[in-house]
């Protein structure tokens, strides 16, 4: 556990970014829980042992790390925002029945384009939709 601290401490350092308490505890629940959890579930699961923790401190950090590129914000369809400490590019699928949220490897000679029609494009979010194993397993069960 240590050396995931000390992981997260010298991700932040990188980052230019002091590595308080909570920040490191946020990056760990991140790393730990490759959930993509949205701020409310992060709050919710840090709480427990950090009583002195507020929601405002969660938001701001999240909107601090994503903007120093420490972690990356996914926009889904419902309006949330979910959390992935994961930068290696990948996409992901939703299961429309569980809703759980997974890493999806992107397909070899997708287009990674630098333009589209004129527009600099910075990132790629590919968000694909439909039965996880799991719940296709039970569908044909």
């Amino acid at each position: 556990m240590e050396r995931l601290e000390n992981q997260i401490v010298q991700l932040l350092q990188n980052k230019d970014i002091r590595p308080t308490q909570q920040r490191i505890e946020i990056m760990k629940y991140l790393m730990e829980h490759r959930v993509h959890p949205t701020a409310d579930m992060i709050y919710t699961a840090l709480k427990k042992n950090m009583p002195t923790f507020s929601k405002t401190t969660v938001y701001n950090t999240l909107k601090l790390l994503q903007e120093k590129g420490a972690l990356a914000a996914l926009a889904t369809v419902e309006d949330q925002v979910r959390y992935d400490s994961n930068l290696v590019p990948h996409g992901h699928f939703k299961c429309t029945q569980c809703g759980t949220l997974y890493d999806l490897e992107i397909p070899e000679g997708f287009p990674k384009q630098t333009t589209i029609d004129g527009h600099r494009v910075f990132e790629y979010q590919i968000l694909a939709k439909g039965l996880c194993r799991h719940c296709h397993m039970q569908e044909l069960s």
